[in-house]
């Protein structure tokens, strides 16, 4: 949730001004201190006062003693010099470019999320006006400007990533260990898990479905390049209930997110084109890329599902029936899931220590009660009305709710670290080549 907090910007406000006698100092007043000088910007006290709100907001506990809440306002003054150097670094950089357009949608979709906060305009306001915001005109203002620095700093973190510059620094074993301690507290606990492995049976379409379903893609690709309204086709054709309603809008996407088909023939797209029907897993797609960048595109679909019968669950299930006989007669299961499984869709074959509570419910009620080595199955997995598939289960075991041992997230801390340590290597870097001053 975003804080409903105002920063004064005025180079005036950071000042403490100068009194002309003595008889008068009682006129003026401290309207905002300087907490630190980065570069040629400066951080106001009140905002590092703000930080210390919104800590305290969201069940943070202020250090009784005054020592242990200086430090921490130390820790929240290092931060904001931090975001501060990413955003000279990344303003600095020419390959980095924010459109404007982009932050808008972004204020947006802020505004839109705090305002849902409020039961009506008048209390909302209210909350305006009682953090010193005079409008809400004011408050997109204040915005627009925390949006576009939280957009510079990702496509930072974005540009160093991919040019090699912000590696992953490994962390010692000392070093895991103490991290372990100092966030056990904050790791809550362990949930109930299962493990398994699986084979995903696909229900497919036959060949008439395919071809209807391609006939209607094709069609739509013809119209849209004779000038029907891509997001209009999309709202009213497509399949995919995520992105229909924004008019089949994917956004902006990187190589390794969509299936090989799919990804293909985006990056091959110029900005502008449309696709022949492209065949997936899930049915035919009308792909438009709208912008391009090296490394990803903004990407658009439209996608025909094809119609699913009886007939092909019946055939689907047959499937899997024959799948798990041949598990339960000794057949290795590496060697079914490799005829058997699903591998072009999102199922893993193996699923460890996965929360039984967030299991399909038709895979919780089939494993309740289940012993290490049973065969399940086939369950139903609906994943829409769509997309039916089937899976033939051979449970592993489970383990009880309970605290997290350092072993449970060796692996996760270990790569939290590396990627803290190669940030504060770069942190340096910019620490070196910037004047900053403190002034607490």
């Amino acid at each position: 949730m975003h804080r409903l907090s105002k920063t004064l910007l005025t180079l005036a406000a950071f000042s403490i001004l100068p009194p002309p006698s003595t008889a008068h100092a009682q006129d003026y007043t401290v309207v905002d201190q300087i907490a630190a000088v980065v570069g040629d910007s400066v951080i106001p006290l009140s905002r590092v006062d703000e930080e210390l709100n919104l800590y305290r907001s969201q069940g943070g506990q202020l250090p009784p003693d005054s020592a242990g809440r200086m430090a921490l306002r130390r820790q929240i003054l290092e931060r904001l010099i931090a975001q501060e150097l990413m955003v000279q670094a990344a303003l600095r950089d020419t390959m980095i470019r924010v459109a404007e357009p982009e932050v808008q949608a972004a204020v947006e979709r802020a505004f839109r999320e705090v305002r849902g906060q409020f039961a009506s305009e008048l209390e909302f306001r209210r909350q305006l006006q009682s953090s010193n915001f005079g409008s809400a005109e004011e408050y997109r203002r204040w915005l627009t400007d925390q949006q576009r620095r939280e957009l510079l700093q990702s496509q930072l973190m974005q540009m160093l990533r991919e040019t090699g510059r912000l590696t992953p620094l490994a962390p010692t074993e000392a070093e895991l260990r103490e991290f372990y301690e100092s966030t056990k507290a904050q790791q809550g606990r362990r949930p109930a898990t299962v493990s398994f492995r699986q084979i995903v049976v696909r229900v497919e379409p036959d060949s008439g479905a395919l071809a209807r379903a391609f006939g209607i893609a094709d069609s739509l690709a013809k119209a849209i390049r004779d000038g029907t309204d891509f997001g209009q086709a999309a709202r009213r054709y497509s399949g995919d209930p995520a992105t229909r309603d924004q008019g089949g809008d994917l956004g902006w996407v990187r190589r390794g997110v969509f299936v090989p088909e799919f990804e293909t023939a985006a990056f091959r797209l110029r900005p502008g084109a449309i696709s022949p029907p492209v065949l997936t897993v899930f049915g035919y797609h009308v792909i438009q890329v709208q912008r391009a960048q090296p490394a990803e595109v903004q990407v658009r679909h439209i996608l025909i599902v094809p119609d699913i019968t009886q007939a092909d669950r019946d055939r689907a299930r047959r499937r899997a029936e024959e799948a798990a006989q041949r598990l339960l007669d000794g057949v290795p299961f590496d060697s079914l899931a490799r005829t058997y499984h699903d591998y072009a869709g999102q199922e893993q074959v193996l699923v460890e220590d996965f929360p039984r509570e967030e299991l399909p419910g038709s895979y919780q009620d089939a494993l309740s009660g289940a012993a290490p080595g049973d065969i399940v199955g086939p369950v139903s997995l609906e994943l829409d009305d769509r997309r039916p598939k089937l899976a033939v289960l051979l449970f592993e075991g489970e383990r009880p709710e309970g605290e997290y041992s350092f072993a449970d997230v060796r692996d996760q801390l270990r790569s939290t670290l590396a990627d803290q340590n190669a940030m504060d290597r770069y942190l340096r870097s910019l620490r070196e080549a910037t004047y900053i001053e403190t002034r607490f």
